[in-house]
């Protein structure tokens, strides 16, 4: 018995086969799926939790297609054309499906982590993401590498893990966005996704104007229907091209829509007339600076004595030419202000800091507990110690949105270190 799909010296049978690595693989990912959406139960401030569930499950179904029979048999030995199937399903269409079924907060609660948030902010990063997914998919379709992947199961299964990892990893500025980046909005992902569709033009190229075939694994496979292994590689390029053509512009679709209604409702200062060429280039623009604000840590308010104020802790990594903290909004608070803690004649005073919080660029701003922090009153909701409450932060450069934990009083200091912030259920 065969657990993933590999090369075979067999003759193509259409017999069903089981490979049960396959189903183990998919039934662990489901099963991570609902932990993760009981453990985050309509908090969700993007899309509903139905909504969440359903992009999860078309992403499974996506994922399980190109990995099970007939489909994973056929694209790991026998036919290059349905091998780009299962690349442009694995890398391309059940990435962001995956991302976006994954609830919010849960993701929010990930990237808050000090260590996991300094890690995708780098690799986040536009560019970084684009350009990591085009060296896998330039190195997974040279054909020396991809014929011993291919020749036994555990190289297969390392090529579809790869594959996914790095779609994942390329879509994550698109469907998760975090840590936050005030320009990331519509127009930059939809100029993210227009020069995407350029980035796969070399190994179309490579695979539609070879002369010969240059894949020995489908060259060498017992022939399946009536195609020649040349006929096949060459429409193999043409679907990696307008397959891949197809998810990206019907997301871009979706994307542009999206800033459309929402630009008819809110006062949102970019051009409606904007062009693909511009949304590139201010794309490249945002790479090549520093990096602009984002939070640093884990957002966190102290779980309130009374029931009639808590206070509100958080660091911020300031952006290119300095930022400054103007207001911030808290979901269930009535008035959220901000406070400076000063020195004065041996006491300790707090003073209403009007204008907000300055940080230099590259600077960290620090608010903790005994020192400068957020005052949160007129709360109009019960804040109880394993809540998450939604907060805006509204800088000079644009808002930042997030999710703040709340914890007991005597827990703050661990939970603004990241080591128990996000530990609710």
């Amino acid at each position: 018995m065969q657990w993933w799909c590999a090369a075979q010296d067999v003759a193509w049978s259409w017999s069903w086969r089981a490979y049960p690595g396959v189903w183990i693989f998919i039934a662990t990912l489901a099963f991570g799926f609902v932990r993760l959406h009981r453990r985050w139960p309509g908090r969700d401030p993007v899309f509903g939790a139905g909504a969440r569930r359903g992009f999860a499950v078309a992403g499974l179904i996506l994922l399980w297609i190109p990995l099970d029979w007939p489909v994973g048999a056929l694209g790991a030995a026998y036919l290059a054309s349905v091998h780009m199937i299962q690349f442009i399903l694995i890398a391309v269409a059940a990435p962001p499906l995956l991302l976006l079924g994954i609830p919010r907060p849960a993701l929010e609660a990930f990237t808050s982590r000090r260590v996991v948030g300094r890690v995708m902010g780098v690799l986040g990063h536009p560019i970084v993401s684009m350009s990591t997914f085009a060296v896998i998919m330039a190195l997974t379709h040279w054909p020396p590498l991809a014929d011993a992947l291919m020749a036994g199961q555990a190289g297969s299964f390392v090529l579809d893990m790869v594959w996914l990892a790095s779609g994942l990893l390329f879509w994550w500025p698109v469907a998760v966005a975090l840590p936050e980046r005030s320009w990331l909005k519509e127009p930059f992902k939809i100029g993210y996704l227009i020069a995407a569709t350029l980035v796969n033009t070399g190994v179309f190229a490579f695979l539609t104007f070879s002369a010969v075939p240059v894949y020995a694994t489908f060259e060498l496979a017992p022939p399946v229907g009536t195609l020649t292994s040349r006929d096949d590689q060459l429409l193999a390029g043409l679907l990696m091209k307008l397959g891949g053509a197809v998810v990206l512009w019907t997301s871009v679709t979706v994307l542009f829509f999206r800033w459309f209604r929402r630009s008819e409702t809110e006062d949102d200062a970019t051009p409606r007339g904007a062009v693909a060429t511009g949304l590139v280039l201010l794309l490249l623009a945002g790479g090549c600076g520093p990096a602009e604000t984002a939070l640093e840590g884990p957002l966190v308010i102290g779980e309130p004595v009374t029931g009639e104020r808590a206070a509100l802790y958080l660091s911020v990594r300031g952006g290119p030419g300095g930022d400054q903290l103007q207001s911030v909004e808290v979901d269930g608070v009535g008035a959220a202000s901000m406070h400076r803690t000063e020195q004065s004649d041996g006491m300790m005073r707090m003073t209403h800091a009007h204008d907000g919080f300055s940080v230099g660029q590259g600077a960290l701003l620090e608010l903790r507990p005994g020192g400068d922090h957020v005052m949160l009153e007129e709360l109009s909701a019960t804040f109880v110690s394993g809540d998450s409450v939604r907060v805006v932060l509204t800088f000079r450069s644009g808002p930042i949105e997030g999710w703040a934990a709340v914890v007991p009083l005597a827990d703050l200091e661990g939970a603004l270190d990241g080591s128990a912030a996000h530990d609710h259920p």
